[in-house]
């Protein structure tokens, strides 16, 4: 085996390493939601006290005292309507930046692209969204979709930028020839071959928002609004010491985006690449 060889074995070696590294505090939270309260109390990664008896009265319990059903169809909402809202808007915006090379439009790309830096403050945005009712009641839903949009409409619009770099403008001109409006042109033409970055951009989307936290506990703490990332701040509240209970909320909450994340995650690698390649 040549010198080179065997520094790539050894690169490979390491990167297993560190990703059972990185796995360690998930196997600990899974293993200890299985437990009964006095061997999850421990924190310890053992197999100690695991029972399947104790995994569905602890999952069950969850479940019910959580109420991670409605949770759940909270979250599936909120996220497929910022998602969908994202998506459409940063799509549309780039296309339009890339494609006229003008200063207003370098302008406009540097101005959003600037959001990138800035850290988002939600006291003055509370203020503001409550003085337009914003706060309360199924306002407080769409303003959750809005700010939520806000926060990763300039990432998303970047790496859109940088994908649609990549398509020849000489499509445009032969569907403008044949007739086509801009509109028709974008979404029969233009967005269909978007889609390697759409999908990465969709998870990003979902990711970010499945998991939020801080915009949730603002605008969507009460009990008929509550999304599945605050049911763990809410049960931690009520069960402090019971550390299962806690655990297998984790469990399930993070279930879902964990396993789309699996099946989709070579299509997100696949979108970044392209993107920076066209880019």
């Amino acid at each position: 085996m040549n010198k080179k060889k065997m520094k790539q074995v050894v690169f490979e070696i390491m990167g297993v390493l560190i990703s059972f590294l990185v796995l360690i505090p998930f196997l600990m939270v899974f293993l200890n939601s299985m437990k009964s309260k006095r061997q999850a109390n421990l924190l310890q990664l053992s197999l100690t006290g695991i029972s399947w008896e104790q995994f569905l009265e602890n999952y069950s319990t969850v479940i019910r005292e959580a109420r991670l059903v409605s949770s759940f169809l909270n979250s599936a909402v909120v996220t497929f309507l910022g998602a969908a809202l994202v998506l459409s808007c940063a799509s549309m915006a780039a296309f339009v930046v890339v494609r006229r090379k003008t200063r207003a439009m370098k302008a406009v790309n540097n101005f959003i692209v600037m959001g990138l830096t800035l850290p988002l403050a939600m006291v003055p945005v509370y203020f503001m969204l409550s003085k337009v009712h914003m706060t309360t009641g199924t306002g407080a839903v769409a303003g959750a979709i809005l700010v939520y949009a806000a926060s990763i409409f300039p990432f998303i619009f970047f790496i859109y930028t940088g994908f649609i770099k990549g398509i020849s403008s000489e499509i445009d001109e032969a569907a403008i020839i044949d007739g086509a409006s801009p509109l028709l042109m974008y979404f029969r033409i233009i967005f269909p071959l978007l889609k390697p970055v759409t999908i990465t951009a969709l998870m990003h989307c979902v990711m970010s928002i499945w998991n939020d936290f801080g915009i949730s506990l603002y605008l969507l703490n009460s009990a008929k609004r509550t999304t599945a990332v605050l049911t763990t701040y809410l049960f931690m509240g009520q069960k402090a010491s019971d550390w299962q209970l806690l655990f297998a909320d984790v469990v399930l909450v993070s279930m879902p985006i964990v396993i789309l994340y699996l099946f989709m995650q070579k299509y997100i690698v696949a979108g970044l690449a392209d993107g920076a390649v066209k880019g």
